[in-house]
């Protein structure tokens, strides 16, 4: 009966550590090496190599070929002796400051399957994403930028709110482009003024909550007008944030000058401006 009654206060239980994460920057950067080749060592892959046991007989748009291991040596590191092979000898002085998790599967091996499930811990693309849930549970530290970003070349991350309420969409950023009115179509007004705009707006929300109230409650209009407000916040804070030549040369010498270097400087950028979640996609055929 204790048990009942905790479960049925509410009350959440409390985490095993104190978190200390306030912002996440998600590096997702399909067409990578595996992770066998990486950190996460297998050594009864050596032991069977070649031979392709029945557990792989998946449905895959190629047929899959027997059991490869990896050819690199692996080592452990740091006082928590995580594994890292010879591919990443930068990466595993600093063993004791990461968290390597080598329980995730999927349930299917074709990329774009796989890809869904990382994202939204599904196949259907139409559940909402990881950045749309943390930016839902946690909010927003910055009212003038999105809670929730994605920085790629071009257009392609996954940016959906499912089923949560659109203002918890991610809002896409073309990294291809460095100055944030190439970045942001039409972030500048060129025909009114602030004033104007300001009045535009007001008078745009009005007729949306006149028809909110004569209609009832729309989550898809809610979410509009929640847009409406951010977008024109957004055209201030974002020719600060987003345009990158603030940073010192160095600093842009040190990250590099390719769309995904761009799109790395810039979630730092955006996380230290309390942007809660920002996604920087880099895919096969991408500078």
């Amino acid at each position: 009966m204790l048990g009942l009654a905790e479960l049925l206060s509410g009350a959440p239980a409390a985490p095993h550590f104190a978190p200390k994460a306030k912002h996440v920057i998600l590096l997702f950067m399909t067409g990578g090496r595996s992770q066998v080749d990486l950190l996460d060592p297998k050594p009864a892959l050596a032991k069977y190599a070649g031979q392709r046991p029945s557990t792989v007989d998946l449905r895959t748009e190629r047929t899959t070929a027997g059991l490869l291991p990896t050819t690199f040596t692996f080592k452990k590191y740091g006082q928590s002796g995580i594994e890292f092979s010879e591919v990443l000898p930068q990466l595993a002085t600093v063993a004791d400051d990461l968290c390597v998790i080598r329980s995730m599967f999927t349930t299917n091996p074709n990329h774009e399957q796989a890809r869904s499930m990382f994202h939204q811990g599904s196949m259907q693309i139409s559940r909402p994403t990881m950045g749309s849930w943390i930016s839902y549970g946690l909010g927003t530290e910055n009212k003038e930028l999105p809670a929730f970003m994605v920085l790629s070349p071009g257009f392609g991350g996954f940016v959906t709110s499912g089923f949560l309420p659109a203002q918890y969409q991610g809002t896409q950023l073309n990294t291809i482009e460095t100055s944030p009115d190439k970045m942001i179509r039409f972030l500048r007004n060129s025909q009114l003024n602030t004033e104007a705009q300001r009045a535009q707006l007001d008078l745009t929300q009005a007729l949306n909550r006149e028809h909110r109230a004569n209609f009832g409650a729309d989550a898809f209009l809610e979410g509009r007008i929640a847009s409406m407000q951010s977008a024109f916040r957004m055209q201030f804070a974002a020719m600060d944030t987003l345009d990158l030549n603030k940073e010192p040369q160095k600093i842009r010498d040190e990250y590099g000058s390719t769309p995904y270097a761009n799109g790395c400087l810039l979630a730092r950028r955006l996380v230290e401006s309390g942007v809660r979640y920002v996604a920087v996609h880099y895919g096969p055929g991408q500078p």
